[in-house]
């Protein structure tokens, strides 16, 4: 006894092969690749997150003292590694300057200190490191490194700036790490 249903569900997979044998397809790839996939997933989220957190900054010509890109670059580089985590900054350092259309000579500024809280989180957070603490930590970890850059220039303009960010920056990375942070690395620890 053949059930109706099933031969209307036959003959709509008929027609529709591509589409079913993409289906197919795609769930070959996340039963093999199941922590592949998985791992993609939770970076590419991280990083468009991370991304569009200094979209702001089309609309307002003022450094992104509230980003989170500190924040998904110490998730990256505790939870898959300090070598994916600097792969991760540099990659989300460009990005999201492209993303606010902020892009100048001094964006390869971001890429080293970044990649430096890459080494250095996961080493903090394995020694029993609280997450707000990291947070605080490598955010002046990355002003420390970073801004000696603008202080350094004769443009008045750009050493405010930069005075302006660190002076935000820090306790806004603190308050981001202990209220998103460690939720967040909850949700990593039992996904990764």
């Amino acid at each position: 006894m053949v059930k109706a249903w099933l031969v209307s569900l036959f003959k709509r997979g008929m027609k529709q092969k591509k589409y079913v044998l993409l289906g197919f397809a795609a769930i070959l790839v996340f039963i093999l690749f199941t922590a592949q996939v998985k791992a993609f997933l939770i970076l590419a989220i991280l990083g468009t997150a991370a991304t569009f957190s200094t979209f702001y900054k089309r609309v307002f010509q003022a450094p992104p003292a509230f980003e989170l890109i500190t924040l998904t670059v110490v998730a990256v580089a505790i939870f898959y590694g300090h070598w994916v985590g600097a792969l991760y900054a540099a990659i989300i350092s460009i990005t999201s300057e492209i993303a606010a259309q902020a892009l100048d000579p001094f964006s390869v500024t971001y890429i080293p200190p970044r990649i430096a809280t890459a080494f250095v989180a996961p080493w903090l957070y394995h020694n029993g490191v609280s997450v707000a603490i990291i947070g605080l930590l490598m955010s002046i970890l990355y002003n420390a490194l970073q801004q000696p850059v603008y202080y350094y220039l004769t443009d008045v303009e750009k050493r405010i700036k930069s005075l302006y960010f660190g002076s935000l920056n820090i306790p806004l990375n603190f308050l981001i790490f202990k209220f998103l942070g460690v939720p967040l690395f909850t949700v990593l620890s039992k996904l990764v």
